[in-house]
């Protein structure tokens, strides 16, 4: 349960809708506000930094405490005045911004369903528009001495963070998901940000490889490097 827990807080399952509808967040860890418990979420999104959503290609957040919960929530808006003026008549506001959620988020149904799309008529219930947007990025839960194991996702090492996989390439820094086993070169300090030149990576693993090798042979927008970059390659 509590690594299903940490799954949820770190960014880790919000990383599908980033992917699939090429969005992206607006800070490393995301913004992830807490209003007060019960707060309605049509009141609770006023906690988000509404003024840069209006640009780019869409941000992925969650807030803490809002009504109803666990629920999924989307704010978008409409440039045509007809459309406006319907919005606001049906009760969804003045805009610009337009609140939509769904008042449940039950897994244990939408899984099987799942399951049976991709197995019975070949069909993804998410596909990626494109290459990566987002890792979540392994964060130093506490000081760590070097030598330490790392333990990966769950674990009492380290938590994650959402971050950009273009700082993320550039940074060299560490995905959760490949630090499990990892052993630190050198000591580092409580919430450091781990990269591949604090850690050894143990040899021969197919995750290593896989998120190393040409990933985009057919792809040419931003986040597929074509091979250009492999994760424990010197910068």
């Amino acid at each position: 349960m509590g690594k299903l827990v940490l799954l949820l807080a770190d960014g880790t399952t919000l990383d599908v809708p980033l992917h699939k509808e090429r969005m992206t967040i607006g800070r490393r860890g995301m913004c992830g506000p807490t209003v007060p418990t019960g707060t309605f979420i049509r009141e609770a999104v006023r906690a988000l930094p509404l003024d840069t959503l209006g640009d780019g290609p869409g941000l992925v957040d969650y807030i803490v405490g809002a009504e109803p919960s666990p629920g999924v929530f989307v704010l978008g808006t409409h440039p045509h005045p007809a459309q406006r003026r319907y919005l606001e008549l049906y009760k969804l506001g003045a805009g610009p911004l337009y609140c939509f959620y769904r008042p449940y988020h039950l897994c244990h149904f939408e899984t099987p369903s799942s399951i049976a799309r991709a197995a019975l008529f070949g069909d993804a219930t998410i596909a990626p528009l494109g290459g990566p947007c987002v890792d979540v990025v392994a964060v130093a839960k506490t000081d760590l001495a070097a030598g330490a194991l790392l333990d990966g996702i769950g674990g009492f090492a380290t938590y994650g963070v959402c971050e950009r996989t273009d700082v993320v390439r550039d940074a060299r820094l560490l995905p959760l998901g490949l630090s499990a086993d990892c052993r630190l070169r050198r000591s580092v300090g409580r919430d450091a940000v781990l990269t591949y030149d604090d850690v050894d990576v143990p040899a021969g693993r197919l995750s290593d490889r896989l998120r190393a090798g040409p990933r985009c042979c057919r792809r040419s927008e931003p986040g597929w490097p074509c091979g250009r970059w492999s994760p424990t390659a010197r910068a």
